[in-house]
């Protein structure tokens, strides 16, 4: 059982302006995209959808002030969050998903984004994954030319994968 993810994402900065528009709670927003996304929903109208089939259950943990968001409002909001604070705040609450990663299989691996070529060059991603508990514990993202070797430090920082059982793939043997 996953812990509530409530207080890992409480820090993060909203990038709203404050105006009498700001209609929901980032709190919310951010709730309702993790439950959705959780449950297999990958699109805004999608997320939209959940939230309006699962405001009973919503309700019982977030105060919804204003009813459930249109779709516009978790995409934008979501969109220009800081990526940093919120991947370290998901980091940390799968590295928390796990009581201890000792003898478990982390698998280490990059992977290039399927539609991110921008310029000639494509985003690259690197992740650090449980295997056994099919949780995605680090991703970071490859710096322009660098390659998955230069990045694995970086993310491996925020995960303890002392007494872990580490697979990687060939490049990085060399």
């Amino acid at each position: 059982m996953l812990p509530n993810p409530q207080p890992y994402f409480a820090k993060l900065v909203d990038p709203r302006r404050e105006t009498r528009n700001k209609l929901h709670a980032l709190q919310d927003i951010v709730m309702i995209t993790l439950c959705a996304t959780l449950c297999g929903h990958d699109d805004w109208v999608g997320i939209e959808d959940f939230a309006h089939e699962n405001e009973a259950w919503l309700r019982e943990f977030l105060p919804l002030a204003n009813g459930i968001p249109s779709h516009d409002t978790p995409s934008d909001v979501i969109g220009r969050l800081e990526r940093k604070a919120f991947a370290d705040a998901f980091a940390r609450w799968m590295q928390d998903s796990l009581p201890g990663l000792d003898a478990r299989h982390i698998a280490l691996d990059g992977k290039t984004l399927r539609g991110s070529r921008q310029n000639g060059s494509a985003a690259h991603l690197m992740s650090a994954f449980a295997t056994e508990a099919r949780l995605m514990l680090a991703q970071h993202k490859v710096p322009g030319k660098a390659n998955e070797i230069t990045a694995l430090p970086d993310l491996m920082k925020p995960v303890d994968l002392r007494r872990a059982l580490i697979g990687i793939d060939t490049i990085s043997c060399q």
